[in-house]
């Protein structure tokens, strides 16, 4: 196992005004050993690191098309740039290119409105904690130091007849939970299921409410249909203390033989 000292998600500028570059590193990527590809939601924290930066402002949503393949990828280049938007939050667009192919396309509102009160109506629900729960297996998907082996994986419940699952997941880099790890963390709800483990994902919606210090984070996931070959669902990520720090949802295509 090797772990990752730096988040594995953080870009740097690239040529131009609003291009920033991602080197891509293998805790970045998944798939089988010789054919690695970035994973989609460090792709989607890639995004919005570099719209962090372009904007100086915080993420409140976006939304990631995911439309080629990113095998063998050295690096992703993000193409960003501020689309609309009033004094307080600004609408912006990305868009990923590996070697001048396009692979991501992103939607996202950025900034605050200042002052607010924050009030949380979501509540986690009652789970064992991460030190009473079996570990999750994920398999070895991947080359040795990828993003498999940045993570641990405990399942609290699991309810696969009515679509629910609810797993803790935290980095075993000690990074923060802020919106890259979360980012990161939401993409893996098609593993909530076993008939969609091994799938691709089509689109992905991320909502940010706040960051967390390093540790557990609970995702708990309900797929709500399989239709058409399509996976449905959402998830809402929760602190160790309970405090709600995003939710999201996504689409994805089945696999013909599911993994598991």
């Amino acid at each position: 196992m090797s772990l990752a000292k730096f988040p594995f998600w953080r870009v740097v500028p690239g040529n131009r005004e609003g291009q920033y570059i991602l080197p891509v590193m293998p805790p970045a990527t998944v798939g089988p050993e010789g054919a690695p590809h970035v994973m989609g939601g460090v792709a989607l924290a890639a995004a919005i690191d570099a719209m962090e930066l372009a904007s100086e402002l915080p993420i409140l949503w976006a939304n990631v098309q995911f439309l080629s393949p990113t095998q063998h990828a050295e690096e992703l280049t993000i193409n960003c740039e501020q689309c609309g938007g009033g004094q307080s939050v600004g609408q912006w667009l990305a868009e990923i290119y590996v070697n001048s192919r396009p692979t991501h396309r992103i939607s996202a509102a950025l900034g605050a409105r200042e002052p607010s009160e924050r009030e949380i109506f979501a509540i986690m629900p009652e789970m064992p904690g991460p030190d009473g729960c079996p570990p999750k297996s994920i398999g070895r998907f991947g080359s040795v130091g990828s993003l498999y082996d940045q993570v641990e994986m405990r399942i609290a419940q699991s309810a696969p007849e009515r679509g629910y699952e609810a797993v803790w997941t935290r980095n075993t880099s000690g990074f923060a939970n802020d919106a890259g790890w979360l980012a990161t963390v939401s993409d893996f709800f098609l593993g909530a299921h076993p008939r969609s483990w091994g799938g691709s994902s089509l689109d992905a919606t991320f909502r940010f409410i706040q960051s967390a210090e390093p540790g557990w984070v609970l995702s708990v996931t309900e797929v709500a249909a399989f239709d058409r070959g399509i996976a449905h669902g959402s998830a809402r990520h929760f602190s160790e203390d309970g405090a709600l720090l995003a939710i999201s949802s996504q689409t994805g295509v089945l696999p013909r033989t599911p993994r598991i």
